[in-house]
């Protein structure tokens, strides 16, 4: 299914194909366990405040990477 743009608004759909790979992801957690590797995450939201995110986006006040938090059910 395509990502949806909002042209209007200057937002493009962007389709992100993965694959899983046990032995690619063992590397990265090896990576960042050696320091190698490093992600800097300025907030953690759960998934009912997303709308917020995108609206921090949206303003241009967004701090950094956001990392979305599931529903654990």
């Amino acid at each position: 299914m395509p990502a949806p743009a909002d042209e209007e608004r200057g937002v493009r759909g962007v389709d992100v194909y993965v694959r899983s790979d046990a032995d690619q992801l063992s590397n990265l957690v090896a990576m960042v366990d050696r320091g190698e590797l490093c992600v800097d995450v300025a907030d953690r939201v759960p998934l009912a405040e997303l709308s917020t995110v995108h609206a921090k986006a949206g303003t241009g006040t967004l701090p950094g990477k956001v990392v979305v938090l599931p529903v654990v059910a």
